[in-house]
Formats: C-alpha cells, structure tokens, sequence
C-alpha cells in the first residue's frame, strides 16, 4: 500500500522527494503508534483527528512544516479516491 500511495502521489504531479516523503513519514508514525499501514488505512478517521491542530497529538502532527498532518491528508484523499476506483470496476 506504501508504494501504491508513492505512485498516486507522483500520478497526482507532487514532486518526488514528496512522493517518498509522505509515505516514509506515514509508515514512521505507523511504528511509533505500533500499527499496520493497513490498520492505519481502516482507522483513518479516528486517528487523523488526533493529529489535527486541536488533536492530543498535533505536535507529532505539526513536525516538519506539518508533513505528518499533510501526509495523513493525501492519504485520506488516496484512500478515497482508490476506493472510488476499486467501485467502479467492479
């Protein structure tokens, strides 16, 4: 799912160190909430707030210029948009 998030980012024109950088800093809070990519994927929108800027855990969220809350929102569009996808070729 990582790669596929990379690719959608690149597919989505940002740059390229964006397209590593997202995902590297989605599966480093993944290690640091002991969670799966796939846990995170199922639980975003219970999770995301957390990391919004009156979450419990927006200073992890605001690091890096807020990457992490950035990175959990193209995430979300990521998710949605796959989705969306995945229903439509059914």
């Amino acid at each position: 799912m990582q790669k596929q998030f990379e690719q959608y980012l690149l597919a989505k024109n940002y740059s390229h160190l964006t397209s590593i950088d997202y995902p590297s800093r989605l599966d480093r809070l993944c290690r640091k909430e002991k969670i799966s990519y796939e846990y995170l994927a199922q639980h975003l929108p219970e999770i995301m707030p957390q990391f919004e800027r009156t979450g419990k855990k927006a200073s992890y969220g605001k690091r890096s210029h807020s990457s992490v809350i950035n990175a959990l929102r193209r995430f979300s569009e990521f998710l949605n948009e796959v989705n969306v996808t995945a229903e439509g070729a059914k």
